[in-house]
């Protein structure tokens, strides 16, 4: 008699248990797949407020907020916005472009000493 008790008040605990930040990540990522978003899913913040969880995930251009019941594991509502894109600058200096004018002047060198032009760099020092 004591393992049928001991089996209802295990039940009892495993129903009131709270969600975590893992659950309810995988309940909203499946809650989007189901919605069409099936690639790119990267969940970016899980937080709780009140009796509600607050999921962002980020789309491929787009971030998802996502609220869901902390008791039920119901999914209040969601909503989808697009991300602003800075403004960038004409010619960023980025490393790639660092190492694409680094690479067309060692050819230009390169190249002027095989025709014999003599190089401005060479007469300064």
């Amino acid at each position: 008699m004591s393992t049928a008790d001991e089996e209802e008040t295990y039940e009892e605990e495993e129903e009131t248990r709270p969600l975590n930040a893992e659950e309810v990540t995988l309940i909203a990522t499946e809650f989007l797949k189901r919605l069409g978003h099936k690639w790119r899913l990267k969940p970016i913040k899980a937080s709780l407020q009140e009796e509600k969880y607050v999921v962002e995930v980020g789309l491929k251009k787009q971030t998802a907020t996502v609220e869901i019941d902390a008791k039920n594991e119901e999914i209040l509502q969601y909503e989808i916005t697009a991300l602003t894109k800075e403004s960038t600058p004409f010619f960023p200096l980025t490393r790639k472009n660092i190492l694409l004018i680094g690479g067309i002047v060692v050819i230009s060198v390169f190249a002027s000493s095989l025709l014999g032009v003599q190089s401005f760099i060479g007469s300064i020092f």
